[in-house]
């Protein structure tokens, strides 16, 4: 199956099985596996992208999705700000839109989160400027005025819609899905929650903008906590610098704890390019060595670290 004959498929067949019981659908199924593996092959990073699809949940939505997290953003349409395909409420056509998790608007602004959401859309389209150019910016027509539906309208940033009776070919699918992560990625380069922070660590002090934001950048990588619960899963909770392991020192409240470090110097963070292997791209370490490491020029070799700091001393 490709992108192309998964969105027909959503788009032909969602409105009859939408009739049918919820449970063990078997298009509902689909949308939640095996349809989102298509995307997944399309983005390619599976360490930084997650990719999701919902029919609904306990009942059938009136507008399915299929969406692409970055994980340094997001992993649910919860929060933050997100790539997804949004199949309108006739099934018509479908969507590609860069949009906003909208529950957590929603618990902020309450009665006035659409308006919230139109305002935020307008900021994050600012800071893309004419990356934007030739896509649909602002509020969508999903054809619903209710429910989630009526703000996923709200919340997008910028979209591009496609006819279910004139769906592109799959190459031109692969090439604006990749614009769109481009889009994405601008973003969340843009982010200013990555440095526009007031309360500075020990670590940051006196850094010039640019690398003040590297460094925000890579602590927001190593705090992922999905992603830290993959490092420390493979790689085990014993520092590899200094050899502590918590639970051996604490007991039982020390059981499974430890830091992950990502070991990929600062200079060589971009937006576009995140370096996620659990097992290549990152260490273990306790809290202490952690800290310290941030201090060296030995950030991305814990060897050279535990040579020049812990072996010196211990001789």
């Amino acid at each position: 199956m490709s992108i192309n004959a998964a969105l027909s498929l959503l788009l032909e067949e969602y409105a009859k099985a939408s009739e049918q019981a919820f449970a063990n659908n078997t298009l509902a199924g689909m949308l939640r596996a095996d349809i989102p593996k298509e995307f997944e092959a399309a983005v390619g990073d599976l360490n930084r992208y997650a990719v999701d699809g919902s029919p609904g949940q306990g009942n059938w939505a009136d507008i399915p999705w299929i969406a692409i997290f970055d994980r340094l953003v997001t992993e649910s349409a919860q929060q933050g700000y997100y790539l997804v395909y949004l199949a309108k409420a006739d099934s018509s056509g479908v969507y590609l839109s860069l949009n906003q998790g909208v529950t957590t608007v929603r618990q902020q602004y309450g009665a006035t989160a659409r308006k919230a959401l139109t305002t935020r859309a307008k900021d994050f389209e600012a800071r893309l400027g004419l990356l934007t150019k030739g896509l649909l910016c602002g509020p969508i027509d999903l054809g619903t005025k209710k429910g989630l539906g009526a703000d996923y309208q709200r919340g997008s940033i910028c979209a591009k819609y496609y006819p279910r009776d004139a769906l592109p070919t799959d190459d031109s699918l692969n090439a604006d899905l990749k614009h769109f992560l481009n889009l994405y990625r601008q973003l969340v380069d843009s982010d200013a929650s990555l440095y526009l922070r007031a309360d500075a660590e020990d670590d940051e002090t006196g850094l010039q903008p640019e690398n003040l934001k590297r460094l925000r950048e890579h602590k927001r990588i190593e705090r992922n906590r999905r992603l830290a619960a993959k490092v420390k899963k493979l790689q085990g909770y014993t520092c590899k610098a200094c050899g502590f392991n918590f639970e051996e020192r604490y007991g039982a409240i020390g059981k499974d704890f430890i830091e992950a470090h990502h070991l990929v110097p600062l200079s060589e963070l971009r937006g576009d390019v995140a370096y996620l292997d659990p097992k290549r791209d990152f260490s273990v370490l306790c809290s202490n060595c952690h800290r310290m490491i941030h201090r060296t020029e030995f950030a991305n070799r814990v060897d050279e670290f535990r040579a020049r700091y812990l072996v010196s001393v211990e001789a």
